[in-house]
Order: structure tokens, then sequence, then C-alpha cells
């Protein structure tokens, strides 16, 4: 009886672990405009949570947004790997 009760909470938390790991996650309203700014039309709705994290690691850094450094062109890039 001890190892099904314990199964079945190992079970429970690796789902809620699995969900959290696919959570809906929402960018800054800065980094939103700016990339709205680049690419008008960029679909933000349903980002992963590593397209989220490549996006805010390419905004966090001033030298990626340089223009040599096509910074609409990684945008497009992120989120077309979906």
């Amino acid at each position: 009886m001890k190892s099904f009760v314990l199964a079945t909470a190992l079970v429970a938390a690796s789902a809620v672990g699995a969900f959290a790991q696919e959570a809906p996650v929402a960018l800054s309203s800065a980094i939103t405009s700016q990339i709205l700014t680049l690419v008008p039309d960029a679909d933000l709705s349903s980002l992963t949570n590593v397209q989220y994290a490549q996006l805010v690691t390419l905004f966090s850094n001033s030298e990626n947004l340089s223009a040599g450094a096509n910074p609409s062109g990684a945008v497009k890039a992120i989120l077309g790997a979906q």
C-alpha cells in the first residue's frame, strides 16, 4: 500500500512539473514593443519557454540590437523555430 501511495504521489508530482514546463509565458511590454517595431506581424501569442528565453537574451544585450547584428532576422528565426 505504501508503494502504491508513493507511486501515485510521484506521478502527480511529475504531471505538475510537466505542466509547469509548458505554462504560457509572456514577455515584458518593453520587449514586446521592441519586437513589434522590428517585426510588426510577429505572433507572440503562444511562445514556448525556449523562445521566451531566447528573446529575453536577445534583447538583454544591446550589441544584439545594432543594425549590423540584424535583430529583426534574429527575432524571425526565433519565432520561426516552434
